[in-house]
């Protein structure tokens, strides 16, 4: 008994470097992080099927670190990252609505419309929120459409909106 025991405590081990040795030859260690980290939320935390959920859980844990020290330098640098992406939102705010009464109109009406087009055209991807994205991936966070609705909007709309609901 203490034989089969033996064996089956080491063979998930030996499966669990095994999968993760196939997944990097195919993606860089943190691609497969954010893959992992992705399917479970997208799909795992959604599905109904129990199986699957349970398989993508198991498949998300085998690049779980336990190295607490790494996991407080990434929070520190997304926080840092949404602290820089508030100040470069609040400047484009600033700028949009103080260069129109400093410069000709030649000067500001395409800095106004580039700033408008950059804050809400959806086509257009902020790469800071990309940045932010895959920091939040890699910290087993949900991800985020846009950096204004998640951060400036809709805590408005919880704040004014669902009090009178």
């Amino acid at each position: 008994m203490s034989e089969n025991s033996n064996s089956t405590s080491t063979k998930p081990s030996e499966e669990h470097d095994n999968i993760i040795s196939i997944l990097n030859d195919f993606l860089d260690p943190e691609e497969a992080v954010e893959l992992t980290a992705r399917l479970e939320q997208e799909i795992g935390q959604t599905t109904e099927d129990a199986s699957l959920k349970k398989s993508l859980t198991y498949f998300k844990s085998l690049y779980e670190t336990k190295e607490e020290p790494r996991q407080l330098f990434k929070k520190f640098l997304l926080y840092s990252v949404i602290v820089f992406h508030m100040a470069v939102v609040l400047g484009n705010f600033t700028i949009f609505f103080t260069v129109p009464f400093i410069e000709p109109i030649w000067i500001w009406l395409p800095i106004c419309t580039f700033i408008f087009w950059v804050s809400f055209i959806n086509e257009v991807q902020c790469p800071i929120t990309r940045i932010e994205n895959r920091l939040r991936t890699n910290l087993g966070m949900r991800r985020i459409g846009g950096f204004v609705g998640h951060y400036i909007i809709r805590p408005i709309r919880r704040r004014f909106f669902s009090a009178r609901q």
